[in-house]
């Protein structure tokens, strides 16, 4: 997939993915934030979790193709999308793990992070996230940039939050998920509720309806689906002509 994206020559990577409470906080929690600037630095924490520990190998500093933020972000209030944004908030291992994955040692374009709230209630809808995709389509759609767009966030799985249910999945919840993005069956996506992916533990799922709702109608290629300790994970590719 990164041979695919990288022969592409991308302009820009948008990158869509959520906040672990560890990028903002209770103090403010945006429903979808971009961050904007020349510049966004990777996530430093003295008492890491396994995850954010993959990071200290990894670059600390990485370019923003700011123009295009304030794209999504100006012509997002002129359609009725209200954004926060943000020049300071660093990027953890949601966006830094599958972007440094999908390059290798390949260059990485500039980014445009884009952080979605899946855990704290209310959340954005579904439908509202597909939504805000489309917005992000028509953006890039009308400016000279080739744009290339990912989103991260692993398939059913309970986060500390609920740490009753650590270690449980949902794979037949999972599987109807694959089913209907490779069918290109994007209304019953939409259809989702908070309620069902609170339930099944696909909290995460919002980030893709992002990116479902920017390639859409394109129907999804799935390279790997598997059941890991603790969670379920895919890695599915859009490939938008």
């Amino acid at each position: 997939m990164g041979e695919r994206f990288s022969a592409t020559r991308a302009d820009a990577l948008i990158v869509v993915a959520d906040d672990h409470l560890n990028a903002f906080s209770f103090n403010c929690v945006p429903a979808l934030c971009v961050r904007t600037g020349r510049h966004v630095q990777r996530m430093t924490q003295d008492h890491a979790e396994a995850f954010d520990k993959v990071l200290d190998h990894m670059p600390i500093s990485y370019a923003l193709h700011e123009e295009l933020a304030n794209e999504i972000l100006e012509q997002g209030v002129l359609a009725g999308f209200d954004l926060a944004l943000s020049w300071e908030a660093p990027v953890d291992h949601a966006f830094l793990s599958p972007v440094n994955t999908l390059h290798g040692t390949r260059p990485i374009p500039p980014l445009v992070p884009i952080w979605v709230n899946c855990f704290v209630a209310p959340q954005p809808t579904a439908r509202r996230c597909f939504a805000f995709g489309q917005h992000i389509a028509r953006v890039v759609a009308g400016s000279s940039w080739n744009v290339g767009i990912i989103a991260t966030g692993g398939l059913s799985h309970f986060p500390e939050l609920a740490l009753a249910r650590v270690g449980e999945t949902d794979t037949v919840f999972d599987r109807k998920l694959i089913h209907w993005m490779e069918t290109g069956e994007h209304e019953p996506l939409q259809e989702l509720t908070g309620e069902e992916l609170h339930k099944t533990g696909s909290h995460e799922f919002l980030n893709w309806m992002v990116l479902i709702g920017a390639v859409t109608p394109a129907r999804a290629d799935v390279c790997y689906f598997g059941e890991l300790r603790r969670i379920n994970l895919a890695a599915v590719e859009w490939r938008v002509r």
